[in-house]
């Protein structure tokens, strides 16, 4: 009887198996919604290769652990009923090399947890991830872009194009933290863009991505991880975290967008992260961030707020008042210059005296603004 409770058991364990991972070894084709997981190569009896389904191409970037390059996959056997040929269908694909087993185990969450976004079009798609423990060569196959990354091209961009890359940004952040995701290394390198006929951005190097909640259940996250000019305060001054650090990260891109320069920057590493940790930030007395009007200024300043619950949640950031503006750089009401002469005027008197404008006495301004603008005059 015990005998054929193990069989039965048995059995249920290889059906499993073969509904998650098929006959093709390796090769995952589904999101599995575990964690910490490395299959062994010894549990498969047959695995297809990458070379027996896609044809790697020319090089096309490279990240810190990884080669990108182009393929495109092997069309399967036409039938002698079909006359048409079927298109060549186009992929890029990561190229790993190593034998370190938390590497691959990464690797293997890192596809599950972006296979959980598939369904986000602003993020890009993964499709199939190659484990060879033999060569020791892994491949990831994801999405082909062929699209700049906001690095190349923010310069250019219009004011108003900087208002949509902000918001979808924050759009698709808040879709990836109600998934329990952070991504931990936003970027404008991570964010490939194309601007017409529309501006629209997508996401891309979930690498250092980490899952903070399952089900109703929240986990720190403790990994110094990511890149040190978009990295949070909290990732330095030990103790866990949470995925407010992608907010951190989307104030630093704000910032570089309107002033075309990073807020914290030094020669050293060590002086570059005590700026970062610093409660009196100095990006703000820069000349660059007291060019730009109250309300950019305000923006800011709310994503960069030294303590994570003080920070605007992605949810919230396309309420500003700023996403309202549709011409921003045209800055001709009287009520707007008068604002900003007040700042200027305010922000010269706070230096002479030694003290600096209170919180509440910007809020006031920013709510007088907001209230001004909210009013229409029918003639």
């Amino acid at each position: 009887m015990f005998n054929n409770i193990r069989k039965h058991k048995e059995n249920i364990r290889n059906e499993l198996r073969t509904h998650l991972f098929g006959k093709q070894g390796l090769r995952i084709r589904r999101s599995v919604d575990i964690e910490n997981v490395i299959v062994q190569q010894e549990q498969v009896q047959s695995a297809v290769r990458f070379k027996d389904a896609y044809v790697l191409q020319e090089q096309i970037g490279e990240g810190a652990h990884s080669v990108v390059r182009k393929c495109y996959k092997i069309p399967k056997q036409r039938s002698t009923k079909s006359l048409m040929p079927k298109s060549i269908q186009v992929f890029a694909v990561k190229c790993f090399r190593t034998d370190d087993p938390e590497i691959v185990n990464t690797i293997i969450q890192t596809f599950n947890l972006q296979r959980q976004l598939h369904d986000i079009p602003y993020v890009c798609r993964t499709y199939d991830l190659f484990i060879d423990q033999q060569t020791k060569h892994h491949y990831q196959v994801i999405e082909y872009c062929d699209t700049p990354n906001l690095e190349q091209v923010y310069r250019s961009l219009t004011l108003r194009q900087k208002q949509d890359t902000i918001k979808q940004l924050a759009q698709i952040i808040a879709q990836i933290h109600a998934r329990g995701i952070s991504h931990r290394d936003l970027k404008p390198e991570n964010i490939l863009i194309q601007t017409e006929p529309n501006l629209q951005i997508k996401l891309i190097d979930f690498g250092v991505s980490k899952r903070f909640k399952y089900r109703d259940a929240f986990t720190e996250m403790w990994t110094a991880t990511g890149t040190i000019l978009y990295q949070a305060p909290e990732v330095f001054l030990g103790g866990g975290y949470d995925e407010k650090v992608d907010i951190w990260s989307i104030g630093i891109i704000l910032y570089q967008l309107l002033c075309s320069t990073l807020p914290f920057y030094a020669e050293t590493i060590s002086e570059t992260i005590e700026q970062i940790t610093s409660p009196d930030p100095q990006f703000q007395y820069s000349k660059e961030f007291l060019k730009l009007n109250p309300i950019q200024r305000d923006l800011i300043k709310r994503l960069l707020k030294l303590h994570p619950h003080q920070r605007l949640s992605a949810e919230e950031i396309p309420l500003h008042p700023w996403f309202e503006q549709e011409n921003y750089v045209d800055v001709s009401s009287d009520d707007m210059i008068l604002a900003q002469d007040m700042m200027i005027g305010e922000r010269t008197m706070s230096n002479q005296i030694g003290t600096e404008i209170t919180e509440q006495q910007f809020q006031n301004l920013m709510d007088s603004l907001e209230w001004g603008r909210r009013i229409h005059f029918i003639q």
